[in-house]
């Protein structure tokens, strides 16, 4: 009985010295990866970041490669999204507050010629660039592969990608009041009316126009607008170029979105004063009917895109002389 159980005891160990020389399979490689935020939204033309890909538990350092991007109706190879398209890099930290000239600006980026998007291969996220305005509106499906110490596998159509449109910018609240001159006696107009429209996708400008509520614009050139020194205004935003005066606008390259890049003391809004001379107020706004009113506009808006816009404001219960 004890031979058996000594035969048994040396075959158990020797079993188990066996196991422990045999190759263990080196870490884990999920089969369940994938996007949890899928189907992933992205607003063409802005700069967008998306969430990384969940691993599932897979044994890290993992890697990703895109492999390839198909239109999701066609199930083709989606040729807009592999296109080179020329847009600025930035190469050093930039500094909205330091950095306030173009010169200063032009050392800390660079052009270069790249598709709209940038695959980080360590998370499996994507960062889409101004130049995805390119890209046709759709939706467009990919595969990549995930690879580890355990091997590599590919995962068809792990998710979807949508290029929607929608406003660049952004308007945000702001007022009017008249004030009689010389005085601090002053009374409201109400929020101007701002609206915005996309001109181009090209270039970094915007052509502010103030008008009355007839749509008559004030003329910026002859003094029928002018500065509140105290208050930020267009220029104090348009930091890169001085603005460009015509008979009914003022214009500024932006440069670099988003614009305003830095708030002022009064956020993002922007002051002018109207001088009486050139501005008459509606009846029942003012006391009188003297033309000694002046008219103090505020408004504000913020611009994600790159390209050319026209900014209108349009001053309630005025009229331009």
């Amino acid at each position: 009985m004890k031979r058996h159980i000594k035969t048994f005891g040396f075959t158990l160990l020797a079993a188990t010295a066996l196991y422990s020389c045999s190759k263990v399979e080196k870490g884990y490689l999920s089969d369940q990866i994938r996007y949890v935020d899928n189907p992933i939204r992205i607003k063409r033309g802005q700069v967008q970041n998306t969430s990384p890909v969940s691993n599932d538990g897979s044994s890290a350092p993992v890697t990703y490669e895109l492999l390839d991007f198909r239109d999701v109706l066609k199930h083709q190879r989606a040729d807009s999204l592999f296109t080179n398209y020329e847009r600025y890099e930035w190469i050093a930290q930039f500094d909205p507050e330091k950095d306030t000239t173009v010169a200063l600006l032009n050392k800390k980026r660079q052009k270069v010629s790249t598709p709209c998007w940038q695959f980080n291969k360590y998370t499996g996220a994507f960062t889409f660039f101004g130049t995805s305005v390119k890209v046709p509106l759709g939706t467009y499906e990919f595969d990549i592969r995930a690879t580890n110490q355990n091997g590599s596998k590919v995962f068809k159509n792990i998710a979807t990608i949508t290029m929607l449109d929608e406003p660049p910018y952004n308007i945000g609240d702001g007022g009017a009041a008249w004030f009689r001159d010389g005085t601090s006696t002053s009374g409201d107009l109400g929020a101007p009316i701002v609206t915005i429209k996309k001109l181009s996708d090209e270039g970094t400008n915007i052509i502010l126009k103030i008008a009355d509520q007839n749509g008559k614009y004030f003329n910026p050139s002859k003094g029928e607008i002018i500065r509140r020194g105290d208050r930020s205004d267009f220029q104090t935003y348009a930091q890169f170029h001085p603005l460009t005066l015509t008979d009914t606008s003022m214009t500024c390259n932006f440069e670099t979105t988003p614009f305003p890049l830095l708030q002022s003391a009064y956020g993002y809004l922007i002051y002018y004063r109207i001088p009486s001379n050139f501005v008459t107020v509606d009846p029942g706004y003012a006391p009188t009917n003297d033309p000694v009113y002046n008219v103090n506009p505020r408004f504000q808006f913020q611009i994600f895109q790159e390209g050319t816009y026209e900014v209108t404001v349009k001053v309630k219960h005025v009229n331009r002389k």
